[in-house]
């Protein structure tokens, strides 16, 4: 089990614990955070940015400036690397609305989804995770460090898709 923003045009990480995960849950209903991965990528040291229309709304409502769904766009940029990478878009769910936050969330959608453990970068614990309340519901975190730093396209030009998508298997 997997919670992760919808990042444009995520970098290798992001596939790695897609491609790791049973259930990828791709967060929509949250607040969209300036200066986050939800609208750039940053790639061979450059940043690449896809600028939004200005306002505190949800990621699910925001659009591109002219006109294009946030979501939509992102989704399909994350399903056709996925699909490039080898890996079953199948498990790839949105979340729910909810009032939960933090911790309480992440339970929330766990439970919802069926699963018993939480994919997840290490330090999380020490940042926003409560892992007593995770583990007094059942729920397991499963530590994730990613081998290689880059961005998917910086690898793909770099090795090949075909070297690439072996990464996944490491």
């Amino acid at each position: 089990m997997l919670f992760i923003s919808l990042n444009f045009i995520p970098w290798f990480p992001y596939f790695e614990k897609m491609h790791q995960a049973d259930i990828f849950v791709v967060m929509v209903h949250c607040q969209f955070t300036k200066n986050g991965f939800v609208n750039r990528a940053l790639i061979n040291d450059k940043w690449w940015t896809n600028p939004v229309e200005h306002g505190l709304i949800p990621i699910l409502e925001k659009k591109y400036v002219g006109g294009h769904s946030l979501t939509n766009l992102n989704l399909q940029w994350i399903r056709v690397i996925a699909e490039t990478l080898g890996i079953d878009t199948d498990k790839i769910k949105l979340d729910f609305c909810t009032e939960a936050k933090g911790t309480e969330r992440i339970i929330e959608i766990c439970h919802r989804y069926g699963c018993d453990e939480y994919l997840t970068n290490p330090d999380a614990t020490g940042k926003y995770l409560d892992e007593k309340a995770l583990n007094k519901e059942g729920i397991k975190l499963i530590p994730f460090e990613s081998k290689n730093k880059k961005h998917v396209f910086e690898l793909f030009h770099e090795i090949g898709i075909e070297k690439t998508r072996n990464l996944l298997d490491e």
